[in-house]
């Protein structure tokens, strides 16, 4: 991404500001061509369409409703719009549930799944692999997925076959509190020499990134910014190398040798720090932009994840999705009547209007195409009110031309776990080393494998793990 440093010489504040606005500009045009012009192709081509209703014979589908309050005020409105198009078809809501939640699992199990949920791309794709989500591709024509971000479709795909509709697009950017940092840093050298000003200037804490209660999804960033990969092209865990233990010292010595970086944070901490002005740096998604844009108002400040000085390269957070998704007869014990009924409702949910209302409501960054142009020419055409806000999207926005793609294969569901055990070990207990830490990692996800019959035909699995030398 284009950047302009805000202490350039010859340049006043206003003037910088003129410059910024006219970059970031350019750069949101650029990210929309980039998201909008790539075509989605898929290996199982389907001719077969939504069979349109005959008959306005009542019918009920459950619904697990995944999204915050913000969302859900776009949702509801958007949930109204559809039982008036489609008054025969009755939307029985559970209202609070979590993302990549166990009790989906457990219910289709046993058969009592609700036949239409929202989750993560990755948690559902674990879903679909395991036999409980239907595969769209035999029910949706390919032209239905041209509504959508490719990128976005992609991550609900698994060997050629589409397992569910995107609401939006998500990423990990920094945000940051403009009394305390003015202008946000632009590598990780900028961070460190911010935070330690504001840490002796206000005497508060510089960064809230809670490591020691990681489970790799934020972390990934900084593992790709210090030059590694958490899978090879062959999906093997490439993490026993020297970029995961650089960028796993890299934030010890910040949280626990510097201490600018607050020690044991939850994300519920992290907020309350950040919005309770005793935190000038915090690492989050844009759905939690409106609890910060409420506490914080002009003062709110977005943009990218820093450069990593040590390597010159980004901090890249993962591009993932959430979207819709609908559990397999054999899962929830849904009738075709219901199936017909569940594929109206999530294309309904996710087209343009209702990722709109998400964006008006909550300003999760819409999946749908068309619904992406008109945020991009909102921004464009200075049409974000308050006029503040608009400042605060583009540096979210921005950060889309810097990410991953999400590593959308079954053993990714290891690495959560085992990211997290190791690096609490290491942070919170503090009873290994880093290369230990690395070690630990890769170790388990290829256990795992292994136990799942997930590791390529002649792998051999040893009982020590040397370094991996194929990362970016």
């Amino acid at each position: 991404m284009i950047r302009v440093k805000s202490n350039k010489k010859g340049l006043t504040g206003t003037q910088t500001a003129i410059v910024v606005a006219v970059v970031v500009i350019i750069v949101i045009a650029a990210i929309g061509i980039v998201l909008v012009s790539s075509h989605h192709k898929t290996s199982t081509p389907s001719s077969v369409t939504v069979p349109p209703t005959t008959t306005h014979t009542p019918v009920t589908i459950t619904v697990w409703d995944t999204y915050d309050n913000p969302e859900n005020m776009g949702f509801n409105k958007t949930l109204a719009a559809f039982e008036a198009a489609y008054p025969w078809i009755h939307v029985d809501v559970t209202y609070g549930v979590q993302v990549s939640t166990s009790n989906f699992e457990t219910a289709a199990k046993a058969g009592d799944a609700p036949i239409v949920y929202r989750d993560t791309s990755n948690d559902a794709g674990a879903l679909f692999a395991a036999g409980l989500l239907l595969n769209l591709s035999a029910y949706l024509n390919n032209s239905v997925y041209s509504n959508y971000l490719p990128v976005a479709v992609k991550n609900f795909e698994l060997n050629g076959s589409v397992y569910g509709l995107p609401d939006d697009i998500n990423y990990i950017l920094m945000f940051y509190n403009k009394h305390f940092v003015p202008y946000p840093p632009n590598t990780t050298q900028q961070l460190i020499q911010i935070a330690e000003q504001v840490n002796e200037t206000y005497h508060i804490w510089g960064i809230a990134y809670g490591v020691s209660s990681e489970y790799g999804y934020r972390f990934a960033a900084w593992y790709a910014g210090f030059g590694g990969q958490i899978f090879n092209s062959q999906g093997i865990p490439t993490m026993n190398n020297s970029a995961m233990v650089n960028a796993l010292e890299f934030w010890y010595n910040l949280t626990y040798i510097d201490h600018i970086n607050a020690p044991d944070m939850t994300p519920s901490l992290e907020q309350q720090l950040f919005t309770h002005n005793e935190a000038a740096i915090i690492f989050d998604g844009p759905w939690d932009l409106a609890i910060y844009n409420k506490s914080l108002g002009p003062l709110l400040g977005a943009a990218p994840l820093p450069v990593v000085s040590q390597t010159g390269m980004y901090a890249e957070p993962f591009l993932g999705s959430t979207g819709w998704v609908i559990s397999s007869p054999k899962a929830s014990g849904a009738t075709p009547a219901q199936i017909q009924a569940a594929l109206l409702f999530i294309q309904f949910v996710t087209g343009e209007n209702a990722t709109l209302n998400l964006w008006k409501y909550a300003y999760d960054i819409p999946a749908q195409v068309q619904a992406y142009n008109q945020v991009v020419s909102q921004l464009k055409a200075g049409q974000i009110t308050p006029s503040y806000l608009a400042g605060i999207l583009e540096g979210v926005l921005a950060q889309a031309q810097h990410t991953q793609p999400f590593p959308n294969i079954p053993q990714m569901n290891y690495y959560w776990p085992g990211f997290h055990q190791y690096a609490t070990e290491y942070y919170a207990n503090r009873t290994i080393t880093a290369q230990q830490a690395a070690q630990g990692m890769e170790s388990y996800i290829l256990q795992q494998m292994e136990q799942n019959g997930l590791l390529p035909a002649g792998y051999l699995l040893m009982g020590m793990f040397p370094a991996v030398t194929d990362v970016w």
